[in-house]
């Protein structure tokens, strides 16, 4: 009998130093699990922005052309911004991941239509039209990028020059080690005046921009 409740107590002693043991490892496992993202740069003439300057709610997104969530939270972005277009502005900011080949071709395009002033309606295209180009070869991407281009009415022959300008790689390469350095590590990532938001739904990014535009937000 002794035995057995030596053994029992032995047991129990053993189950709760274990439980004792992974708590202290897990309460010192969090602040090192706990991703600490940043403040984005301050928006500057070389960003790619639309709407005014004076507006009260600055959005900036870290996308990828080639992310499929990126092209779902586009339309969610154009609606917002058509509806708040005079309190709002929008910054696309460049962040291509590596496992999508086409996402630096089709940032190269939009950044080349930019310079014709066109690099909101060339995000709009390669967005909307993701599907057909995404899974091509980049050769074929790019024929596809051109076929856009023409639709826009742009000089062809700048539009091919800007588009493979080392000025133009620089820019969008830029741009990804600056949101490497705040900590980013998916696509897309949005900023609301400087916070870091991660809506779900367009319903919850409604939400989100009229509490900063009613300057409610947290």
């Amino acid at each position: 009998m002794n035995t057995k409740r030596i053994t029992f107590w032995l047991g129990f002693v053993v189950i709760i130093g274990l439980i004792i043991w992974g708590l202290v490892v897990a309460m010192n496992k969090t602040p090192n699990s706990t991703s600490k993202i940043g403040v984005p740069a301050p928006v500057t003439s070389s960003d790619n922005v639309e709407g005014s300057s004076s507006a009260r709610v600055t959005l900036i997104e870290y996308g990828d052309f080639q992310c499929p969530a990126c092209s779902t939270y586009a339309f969610y972005v154009e609606r917002l911004f058509n509806e708040a277009s005079s309190t709002m502005r929008v910054v696309f900011r460049h962040f291509p991941l590596s496992q999508h080949p086409n996402a630096i071709p089709a940032a190269r395009a939009a950044e080349a239509a930019g310079v014709q002033g066109k690099f909101w309606d060339m995000y709009r295209l390669l967005y909307a039209n993701q599907s057909d180009w995404s899974e091509k070869t980049t050769t074929e991407a790019n024929t596809i990028f051109d076929g856009y281009a023409t639709t826009l009415k742009l000089d062809m022959t700048n539009f091919k020059a800007d588009e493979m300008s080392s000025s133009t790689i620089a820019k969008i390469m830029a741009q990804e080690a600056e949101g490497q350095k705040i900590g980013i590590d998916h696509t897309p990532s949005f900023f609301v005046n400087g916070r870091e938001v991660n809506p779900n739904t367009y319903e919850e990014f409604k939400t989100i921009i009229d509490a900063a535009l009613s300057g409610t937000a947290e």
